[in-house]
């Protein structure tokens, strides 16, 4: 796997993507270029595993959400309009007009807000567990449903922030409940600030604006799972999909079917740059 940073006005994003040829070589190659958002607080590493899969059929680039991973923090609260548009800084750095775009849950939200931003420039979209929160729920969630941690001399912070990740996925491995930790810590103590995004965030208008969505993912595993239906319901969109027994991390865990579900609707041959 080969990693990178790009230059951005707040500081500097990091992508991974497929080993081998560099990005822009395997854009001569004729393939379409694949910018992948993730979950948040997470980073591209939940990618790593999928990379070369996609590299099959694509150029993936696996970016961290600025504040994320490792790339730099804005600095202020953004929209899920900014943080859609790191999708186009990518696209634009590698010089490709007409990029697909795929996220997965708050990196579903980004895709289809910068594919909103920009109509019909998003040569298609794929969407992994979309986020449909009621208004009632957004409320909820943004009362206090993430709030900062406060580093503590002995470590406390540390257990508490271990004990959130367990709750939230308690079938996980220790060895990828220590990764998540990980990208917790990376987002610093304010790790909730893209959730925000996504909760003052109308989804259904960026809908209308993005057109229709080209897939919609899910898993019956998922811990977003029950949304699926929601995301159904409220996005046009060409196909849906359930993948038997995926769960958030299915880009990981089960990496054949991840990339065989994105071969099933990426074109190969045509909409690349």
């Amino acid at each position: 796997m080969s990693a990178g940073y790009l230059d951005a006005p707040w500081g500097q994003v990091h992508y991974r993507h497929a080993p081998g040829a560099p990005v822009a070589e395997q854009l001569r190659d004729g393939r379409p270029l694949l910018v992948l958002l993730h979950q948040s607080p997470l980073s591209s590493r939940r990618y790593r595993r999928a990379l070369a899969g996609l590299a099959a059929f694509c150029a993936p680039v696996a970016v961290d959400t600025p504040g994320y991973g490792g790339s730099d923090g804005p600095g202020e609260q953004w929209s899920a309009a900014d943080y859609g548009a790191v999708a186009w800084l990518v696209a634009d750095a590698f010089g490709v007009e007409r990029p697909w775009l795929f996220g997965r849950a708050t990196g579903a939200v980004f895709a289809l807000a910068a594919a909103a931003e920009q109509p019909g420039r998003a040569a298609g979209i794929v969407l992994h567990g979309v986020p449909v929160y009621t208004g009632a729920e957004k409320a909820d969630r943004l009362a206090g449903f993430a709030p900062p941690y406060a580093p503590d001399h002995d470590g406390a912070h540390l257990a508490w922030i271990w004990a959130r990740v367990r709750g939230e996925y308690p079938d996980a491995s220790p060895e990828l409940i220590t990764e998540l930790v990980a990208d917790y810590l990376a987002a610093g103590p304010d790790f909730a600030a893209s959730y925000r995004a996504v909760w003052r965030h109308d989804l259904a208008a960026s809908a209308e604006l993005a057109g229709p969505v080209d897939l919609l993912l899910a898993g019956t595993a998922d811990r977003i799972g029950h949304m699926h239906d929601r995301a159904v319901a409220t996005l046009a969109h060409t196909r849906a999909t359930t993948l038997p027994g995926a769960t958030d991390f299915v880009a990981e865990q089960d990496p054949a079917a991840f990339c065989g579900a994105l071969a099933d609707t990426i074109d190969r041959t045509g909409r690349t740059a």
